[in-house]
Formats: structure tokens, sequence, C-alpha cells
């Protein structure tokens, strides 16, 4: 199997819990969790959640249908079995099952969740309630979004902080993501590089201030003036980065316009053809 990025951090992952999607043939998260869970001794588990709506009120073809995904499941993690990973699987119905996938993340006690990346136009994006999105503003712990595509590199880690943190919501968040990219980076034996985004022509740029920061040489740090999700997704094709790690701020600090780290993870997801780390911060 072909090497893929994985999270190796100080804190030991006890449990990966991965998204299967029973309209895909292949799973690319799920062979991505699998390396991970056996990288870091962490036990694996696997939901999948269907639904049938001319099945709502048929008991018998409701049990039905979660035998047959339930046998699905157990022929997709068979290989991983044998090679002695420790797999919990579970089945769920619920019409709502973009909710559903966060509430039973939650009550697994995961501490990492790991989906394919769904794409969408982005009027799709703005007007439906998207799995991605579901997850991303609930979720208490990282989630690794796979690309369905092969990234374009493993060998190199983009972090997008903001420069001017307005509180400590976001220099928290930033803190996160440095340290997870340097991290990650080590692990892989990749380069990190940083990108942060501006708006507004001669606005001034401290080339520095960010490598410093970031505590990386000043030709690894970039900056693109433009949008945010636009500017990062420019700069993460021109370097070909395999991984991109971002920071999603849950509770008040999502609803604050125009940040870089916030509702921007939200709108990269189908901007970049890298696996996308979001890394939250839980505000009350």
């Amino acid at each position: 199997m072909a090497a893929n990025p994985l999270i190796e951090v100080e804190v030991l992952l006890r449990k990966v819990f991965v998204v299967l999607d029973p309209t895909r043939l292949f799973q690319p998260a799920l062979e991505k969790a699998e390396w991970i869970a056996e990288r870091n001794g962490a036990e694996l588990h696997v939901y999948c959640c269907c639904y049938d709506t001319q099945l709502a009120f048929d008991e018998i073809g409701k049990r039905a249908t979660v035998e047959r995904t339930r046998h699905w499941i157990e022929r997709l993690i068979a290989p991983a079995r044998e090679r002695g990973l420790d797999v919990v699987t579970e089945v769920g119905w619920n019409p709502d099952w973009r909710d559903a996938i966060v509430a039973a993340a939650t009550e697994s006690g995961a501490d990492l969740v790991v989906k394919t990346a769904s794409r969408h136009t982005p009027l799709a994006r703005h007007l439906m309630k998207t799995a991605d999105w579901t997850l991303l503003r609930s979720s208490a712990c990282p989630t690794l979004l796979v690309s369905p595509t092969e990234p374009a590199s493993n060998q190199v880690v983009l972090a997008a902080v903001k420069v001017r943190p307005e509180d400590e919501t976001y220099t928290a968040l930033n803190e996160q993501v440095i340290t997870i990219g340097h991290r990650l980076a080590r692990v892989l034996g990749a380069d990190l590089h940083a990108v942060t985004a501006y708006r507004g022509q001669g606005v001034y740029f401290d080339r520095q201030k960010l490598a410093n920061m970031c505590g990386l040489p000043r030709n690894r740090v970039h900056a693109a003036e433009g949008a945010p999700h636009r500017a990062i997704a420019d700069v993460a094709e021109e370097i070909g980065a395999g991984v991109l790690v971002i920071g999603c701020a849950n509770g008040p600090a999502r609803e604050e316009r125009g940040s870089l780290i916030g509702g921007t993870a939200q709108r990269v997801i189908d901007a970049v053809r890298a696996d996308i780390l979001v890394v939250p911060t839980l505000s009350d």
C-alpha cells in the first residue's frame, strides 16, 4: 500500500473513527484510517449510516438493509482484522444521517475522525446541509477529510494561519495548526510550508514575522491576496501540497466574518486536491 498521511502526535490516538460512504465502491477514508490506526496502535471504529425512505415504515426491509450493510463492512475490514487491527463496527439507520455521523463519533469517544471529502459546487455547499460541514462545525476532535482523488504529493504539508488573530480563540488555533503541521511533516519526512491570506492592494506583508511565528525559513512561508479559501488553494496547488492543516473555530467565534480560520474551512474543501486535516477549537 502506498504511503499515506497520518497523525502521530504526542497525545495518544486511542480510537480512530472512520465514516464509510455506502454509495462509493472505493473507500479512501477507510484505507487511510486503517494505516493511521495501525501506526498508532489505535482501535478502529468503522461507522456507516444507511437509510431508505421507501423502507421508513417497513421494519423487515429495514432490518434486511442494515444486515446487508453489516456484511458489506465485515468484508471490507476483514484484511485489517487479519493483520491484527482491533476493529469495532457500527451501522446506523437515520434519515438525518449527517447529524447521526456527528452523534456516533461523539459517542464513540474518538480522538480522530476520518471521512472521504465530498465535492460540491459553491452554490450547493451554500444551500445544502452537507455532511462535511456538519461534522466540522460540531466535532470536538480533529477531522481528516481524505481527498477522493490522489493528492499531489505527500512530501509537502501546508499549514493555513491567520497573521493577526483577533482574540485568544484564533491565537490558540494558530498555535495548534502550526504545532500539528510540524509534527505531521516530521512523521512524513515532508517539508512544512505556511500560508496566510490578505485583502487589499498595497497591504504590507512581513514575511519574516510570519516565518518567525511558524518556525520556518522565509522561503517556506506564503501570502496571497484575495478570498482566503482561494488564496490557500492557489498556494496549495503551486507548491504541490498533499496535506493541508487548517483550524476551524466552533462556537461563537465561528460566526465571525472574514476569518481565515473558521468558515474558510468549509469553502476550502472543494478548492484543494489535498487531504485536509481540520483542527477544532471549542469555545463557550
